[in-house]
């Protein structure tokens, strides 16, 4: 029989006398003749688990009375101003607090509610239409034998209101015959249709009151009737995605955070439903765990994922959202947020941004009111108690801001670090994301290739990264007029949507480098071959040279004469290996504050670890690191910024997947700590160009030039720039163009004139004592020039 709807107003009535608020549950009023009603009601589990059940929910008689809901009407219950779910009133027993609403976990199931949350009521006065068909899922996705229909139309009938989302949980359901067992099976409806209202089709969109009330549900509630609803199953097990039911996260929705997951389910699960595991050893369970990480790399969802999985009572506290202008009131909102986890046991409190909101004492910036909420939270969470099935996890980026007294054992015991996702980690968050996309044609093998490219991104930018793949395939069906049921993510949507999404760990200090290829620089050939060999194999293939114990080489100095393609080679360097490029110049680490210029060095460092793997590239290294022997020109400055760097590279905390690549042209200026083997031990000598390469810097530099092939010859001119930089010899390629445009301005081709006119104000500025210095100073490192 379908359930009736009220008739009336919504809501409370107008002139219902004001009371002392029972908002806070204290416990259950005896039969109070006037009701103040709660604006909000907690979600606790049903009474009933009777399927027959499953629509309905419970509040305190006393809260129907005053609100003029009767027993068996329709309501709408819903976050604050969020859509809601219909569900039949009922009264509860008399133990029910007032601001209680007792729901059942298929209700939940439809619009992601948990034990804890916030929900309004009121009255729904339509009546929904009837449904024509419905079909159901079985999540064990097998067929169920025909005589589980008439069983399922029962519980239907009986039930009322049927929605897509609604599980039925452990539903038995019979056999083939009468003498086989029934079995417990997990059934869902996925899809469900509305006969058609001959009435309502007749009138005008405008006379009709009632044609959007149902629009403000989450699910499209439909009432169900014995004999004219035809019920069919299906091998589907989640509902039509048309419906934008909300999907709840669990711990197989989160990828890349396998051993976190593992660590938070013995820190969490165990305590709260186990208890008595750890008293029975005579020790106090975790009572505290705080997550930490960069932004973006999951923590909040894993929140979300253990409070679906734990099935507890969950209480969210978002930073500085509880923080109130009035003396006391954001430490009495931490102890009614604790006295309700006690009194709903097991339970979690969440603490999201915890560093806003207990920030460290110590500080300058912690003021009076912060140290009050500071030393709350430090009683609460000393007073849960060793039986208590409680527990607080926390989450912050900044988990040095947090005071130091929550970070000891007995109150956040443990510390998970949610860190930047490695090439696996990637490779699973991609998967996860690309299997719900369904609509692509990219095989495993295109996803691993995209994970092992992506280095620096963060669960977030991955997710944003598939997103905008989505809006790049959507774009290129628009210009081409293909059906939307066509359209495919294709490879080359991901490759044109790569560039848009910057990596999150490297944000900050990402440079948007041009693209130099190896063949872009002219010769140096043994340059590339030794650069590929102590750079990208190491980071390419790392695993090999920990299987094999090899260390690879932390650090290597080009350095030659100026011109001489030593930043280019960084660039095309960065470039071919894929990995992240960080470039530092090294005058601008120095600032006039004390202190400031090690913090830059320590900062960069740290962003190279975090992304790593990663290259840190120092132009100009003499900069930063002057000789400090006696009567080398250092200053303090510059020499605590090399005493940062040097512990950097080899201090105590190691440096991996990080290579650091530095250049100069002034090699015995630099402080001979820095060039020792285990820092940087391999030094380069980047020569002039020789003949081969002087000619492919011409070729490369007069490709877009208009050449008079007949006239001009660049073997020829290769032979004529002997000694020359490769800039020299650059710069020889504009000054002949500039001399052709100025000779005339309408010309065609650059001939041979102009390029001899260049050849001689080309001045070069390689001389041969440049050459015998950089002689002397390989002697001395062994290396033959």
């Amino acid at each position: 029989m379908a359930p009736k709807a009220s008739s009336g107003s919504s809501g409370a009535p107008k002139g219902t006398p004001k009371k002392k608020s029972a908002d806070e549950g204290d416990g259950p009023a005896s039969k109070p003749s006037k009701t103040k009603i709660p604006r909000t009601f907690v979600v606790r589990p049903s009474p009933s688990v009777n399927h027959k059940s499953v629509a309905k929910v419970y509040l305190h008689q006393s809260i129907l009375k005053a609100s003029d809901i009767t027993a068996g009407s329709l309501i709408n219950i819903s976050r604050e101003g969020e859509a809601g779910v219909l569900a039949i009133a009922n009264a509860g027993d008399e133990g029910c607090p007032l601001n209680v609403i007792q729901v059942s976990n298929a209700l939940r199931s439809v619009s992601g509610l948990m034990f804890g949350d916030r929900l309004e009521i009121s009255k729904v006065t339509a009546q929904p239409e009837y449904c024509d068909s419905i079909t159901i899922g079985n999540e064990a996705g097998k067929e169920l034998p025909k005589r589980a229909l008439k069983a399922v139309e029962k519980v239907l009938d009986e039930v009322g209101i049927v929605m897509p989302g609604l599980r039925f949980q452990n539903f038995p359901t019979p056999g083939e015959t009468e003498n086989d067992e029934k079995t417990l099976e997990n059934l869902v409806i996925v899809e469900s249709e509305a006969l058609p209202n001959v009435a309502k089709l007749q009138l005008e969109e405008n006379d009709n009151p009632d044609s959007d009330n149902f629009q403000r549900f989450i699910s499209p509630p439909l009432l169900f009737k014995r004999g004219s609803t035809k019920v069919t199953f299906s091998q589907d097990t989640e509902p039509l995605s048309k419906y934008l039911l909300p999907k709840t996260t669990t711990y197989s929705s989160v990828g890349g955070l396998s051993r976190q997951i593992e660590l938070l389910k013995a820190s969490i699960e165990l305590p709260l439903h186990q208890p008595t595991l750890f008293s029975d050893f005579g020790i106090t369970p975790p009572r505290g765990i705080l997550l930490h990480g960069p932004p973006g790399t999951g923590k909040t969802m894993l929140l979300r994922a253990v409070a679906a999985e734990t099935n507890a009572h969950v209480l969210t506290i978002n930073g500085p959202s509880i923080v109130s202008k009035y003396l006391g009131e954001t430490e009495s909102a931490l102890r009614d947020i604790f006295n309700e986890a006690r009194r709903y046991q097991p339970s979690i409190i969440f603490i999201d941004e915890i560093d806003s909101l207990a920030p460290s004492r110590s500080s300058d910036d912690s003021g009076e009111v912060e140290s009050r909420v500071v030393a709350t939270l430090l009683t609460l969470m000393d007073g849960v108690g060793d039986s208590g099935r409680l527990v607080v996890v926390a989450a912050t980026n900044r988990p040095n801001s947090v005071d130091s007294a929550l970070r000891r054992p007995g109150r956040f015991d443990q510390e998970v670090e949610i860190g930047i996702p490695d090439v696996e980690a990637r490779d699973q968050i991609l998967k996860l994301q690309f299997e719900k996309m369904k609509r692509h044609n990219l095989s495993e093998q295109d996803v691993f290739n995209l994970a092992s490219r992506t280095h620096g991104y963060v669960g977030a930018d991955l997710v944003a990264l598939c997103r905008e793949c989505v809006m790049k395939t959507i774009r290129r069906g628009l210009k081409s007029s293909t059906p939307h049921s066509q359209l495919l993510v294709t490879l080359d949507d991901v490759e044109t949507a790569l560039p848009e999404i910057r990596p999150s760990a490297m944000r900050e200090i990402l440079l948007e480098m041009p693209k130099v290829y190896w063949s872009d620089i002219g010769g140096q050939e043994d340059l590339k071959i030794k650069l590929r060999e102590m750079i990208q194999l190491p980071l390419e293939a790392s695993e090999t040279f920990k299987k094999l114990g090899v260390s690879s080489p932390k650090g290597v100095l080009l350095y030659g004469p100026p011109g001489c393609s030593k930043t280019l080679t960084a660039k095309a360097l960065a470039t071919e290996s894929g990995v992240n490029f960080l470039a530092v110049k090294g005058p601008e680490i120095f600032n006039k504050y004390v202190g400031e210029s090690e913090r830059a060095i320590r900062e960069i460092f740290r962003k190279a670890r975090a992304a790593a793997p990663s290259i840190i590239f120092f132009d100009e290294i003499d900069a930063l690191s002057p000789d400090r022997s006696e009567g080398g020109p250092t200053t303090s400055a510059g020499s605590h910024v090399l005493t940062s760097l040097l512990n950097e590279i080899d201090g105590v905390e190691e440096l991996n997947g990080v290579v650091i690549v530095a250049a100069t042209n002034r090699p015995d200026e630099i402080d001979p700590a820095l060039l020792r083997p285990g820092r940087l031990d391999r030094h380069i000598y980047v020569s002039p160009p020789d003949f081969e390469a002087r000619l492919q810097i011409l070729k490369n530099s007069t490709t877009k030039m208009s050449l008079s092939k007949e006239d001009v010859n660049l073997e020829e001119i290769a032979e004529k720039t002997d000694g020359c930089s490769g800039a020299e010899v650059v710069l020889l390629c504009q000054e002949a163009g500039l001399a052709a445009v100025m000779e005339n301005q309408t010309a065609e081709k650059v001939e041979k004139r102009h390029f001899e006119k260049a050849l001689k104000s080309i001045s070069r500025g390689i001389t041969e004592d440049m050459l015998d210095y950089y002689r002397s100073f390989a002697s001395k490192s062994g290396i033959d020039v």
